[in-house]
């Protein structure tokens, strides 16, 4: 009679799990709709509940980025935006220009082919300030080329007796440093028109609430 070995025992092996297949319909659909639109695309995505998380992760990981790089671009320009001793300008000329005269003198001085290395130089100084998109590097760039009571007095066009901003040496200076800047370098001109189209026509509406003093707070009885 033969003796038994022992051993230790080894457990049945089981199949491996189903590979999913790559065609493998959602199990629930869910539409995306994304707050930023890098390119053509529908309003709405079509996903799953998980795709809808990633996305909507990804999208939240862009807007911080952007607010970083909106926060660098304003440190920088607190410390570059205001020319500096080489950019040799008018004294009269100071940012935000807040007359007419010195619009004028500043248009005199962009049209000045002399002065096209200190053009230059403003250029990259407006460059350097804050935004997050082209809308509000173009308005962030307005407002510091001019105050609320100046820039109401022009308009796009120029209708209504008011100055055309589309006929300015300033209007290709605006261009230039939104472009020039990092986060809208690929800015088209049709897209700064209609930025500064829009702040342009608010203009007399920002004023206005600036002349506006503040609720006066009755005393303690």
């Amino acid at each position: 009679m033969q003796g038994v070995t022992q051993g230790t025992a080894v457990p049945p092996q089981l199949p491996p799990p189903p590979v999913p297949a790559l065609n493998m319909q959602p199990s629930s659909s869910l539409a995306y709709r994304p707050t930023w639109q890098g390119g053509r695309m529908a309003d709405t995505i079509p996903c799953s509940a998980a795709e809808f998380q990633i996305l909507s992760l990804l999208e939240t990981i862009k807007n911080q980025n952007d607010q970083l790089t909106a926060k660098v671009n304003l440190l920088t320009s607190r410390m570059n935006s205001t020319p500096g001793p080489d950019v040799e300008m008018p004294d009269s000329i100071q940012f935000p220009l807040e007359q007419l005269e010195a619009v004028e003198e500043f248009e005199q001085f962009l049209k000045e082919p002399s002065n096209g290395p200190a053009r230059q130089r403003v250029i990259s100084s407006l460059a350097n300030i804050g935004g997050q998109d082209v809308k509000r590097v173009t308005w962030n760039i307005l407002g510091r080329l001019f105050t609320d009571e100046v820039s109401h007095q022009f308009n796009w066009k120029g209708v209504n007796n008011k100055k055309p901003f589309s006929r300015m040496a300033t209007k290709t200076l605006l261009f230039s440093a939104v472009r020039k800047n990092v986060v809208t370098r690929s800015a088209t001109d049709a897209e700064v028109t209609k930025h500064a189209i829009r702040w342009l026509n608010l203009a007399a509406d920002r004023a206005a609430r600036r002349r506006v003093p503040p609720p006066s707070t009755p005393p303690p009885e």
